[in-house]
Formats: structure tokens, sequence, C-alpha cells
């Protein structure tokens, strides 16, 4: 059975990998003109109360808009970690702050990057669901906390509407597609468990943010977030076929 779970996890790992490696200019010309994970990081810094001035480990960083946010808005020291290496790269050229480190490394296995960081907090901005051992992470991130440190992540699993309705799955119904088995490898549940399971309590909050169908073609067309709702198929159909199932959302 261990076997079976480490072989899911490496092949998982290894589907990641690549789809962030793809993405790595669409992903910054989304950055830079929605400001999306540098606005999600800096509202989960607030919420979580980082001091000012402390240390933060940043796992799952991307190219890096959530550790510049950390930067700014906390005056951090950030140590950020991605599976990725070009996305690690692409952060590199972008942000020159000795108070800014990038790594490459596993968030599944942060005791082999880190080592013996002490920190005020770690975050996982937009991250944890795609860890096939979410506990594994967490468990790892828990022993860098100094006494008192915070740990808090965000998730978006779902888009909504006016009211409640699940606009995503709303869409593919109007399509006559099925939908993808699993839009997220770890879900709000299972990371929420987690996390109870390791500090015995935990505290959410909501956070909304509008869009637009545009926004949401765009997201939606970067290589890692389409491959989350058509999985298996080449790049460029999945980006024709984003745009189709969310132009189905004019008809509203």
């Amino acid at each position: 059975m261990q076997s079976s779970k480490t072989d899911f996890s490496t092949r998982v790992k290894g589907v990641v990998r690549k789809n962030f490696n793809q993405s790595v200019n669409i992903y910054r010309e989304f950055e830079e003109k929605t400001h999306f994970f540098y606005t999600l990081a800096e509202t989960l810094a607030r919420w979580m109360e980082i001091p000012e001035g402390g240390t933060v480990l940043d796992v799952g960083c991307g190219n890096g808009a959530s550790c510049q946010a950390l930067r700014e808005c906390c005056r951090a020291t950030v140590i950020g970690i991605d599976l990725s290496e070009a996305m690690i790269v692409d952060a590199r050229h972008r942000i020159q702050d000795p108070y800014v480190h990038l790594i490459v490394g596993d968030g599944e296995t942060l005791h082999a990057v880190a080592r013996s960081l002490r920190c005020d907090a770690v975050t996982y901005n937009a991250a944890l669901f795609v860890f096939p051992n979410p506990e594994m992470s967490l468990a790892h991130a828990q022993a860098f906390l100094k006494p008192g440190g915070t740990l808090g992540f965000s998730f978006y699993p779902r888009v909504y509407g006016a009211g409640s309705d699940d606009l995503i799955g709303w869409a593919f119904e109007q399509r006559g597609w099925p939908l993808p088995r699993f839009r997220t490898i770890t879900s709000w549940g299972k990371a929420c468990g987690a996390l109870e399971s390791l500090f015995g309590s935990y505290e959410t909050s909501t956070h909304e943010m509008e869009g637009t169908i545009p926004f949401l073609i765009d997201f939606f067309s970067i290589p890692a977030q389409s491959a989350s709702l058509f999985p298996k198929i080449p790049y460029q159909e999945r980006a024709e076929k984003v745009r189709y199932l969310f132009e189905a959302l004019k008809e509203l």
C-alpha cells in the first residue's frame, strides 16, 4: 500500500512540475496584468497577523509574487520554496532582494531543503491543493515554527455566481461535458483535516474577489490551471476548450 501511495505521489509531482515549468511566461503575464497572487498573499498575511520583520517560509511560492507580497507588507525575511525549477529561475531573475531567498525543493520534504530554519510563519498561497500528501508537508512546516508561530493557506476550489451556484460546474453542464474527476489534487476538507490533526483547531475566513469572464479565461488558460479542468490533452487543445467553456457564462 505504501509503495502504491509513493508511486502516485511521484507521478503527481512529475505532472505538476511539468505543468508549472511550462507556465512561466503566461503566469508572469497574468500576474503583471491582475496582481492576483500578490493580492491573495497580502490578504493571507494580514489575516494571519504575521509580525513585521519576522521570518516567513512560503511553500509553493511559484514565480515569487507571494514572496514579494510578504516582503513588502510584513517587511519579512522570506524563504520561498517551489518544485518548479523554471518558476524559481524566473523569480530569482525578477526579485533582486537580499531578504528574499528562493529555493527549488519539494514542499512535502521541507526538512531536506530548509533544514534548521526557525520561522514566525509558514504560508501556502494557492498551493496546498496541488500537494498529494498535505499531511506530510504541514507536519514538516509545523516543526519549523517558533513558539507562537502561525501557519496558513489560501484555497480557491470554486468559482461562484451571484448566489451559491458553482459556475464552473454550470458551464460544463451547458457544454454537455463531464466534470473533471479532480479539480484539485487535495480537497479543502482533506487540507483542513490535516491542519486539525496537527494543531487541534484552526480558523477560517472567506475573501471574495470579483472576476470577469476574460479574467477566468486568462487564469484557466495558464497551462498549470487548464490541466485541472482538462487533464491528459495537449495544452493548445486545453486552451481552446477553456475559452469555449467560459464563454458559456455569457448565456447567464
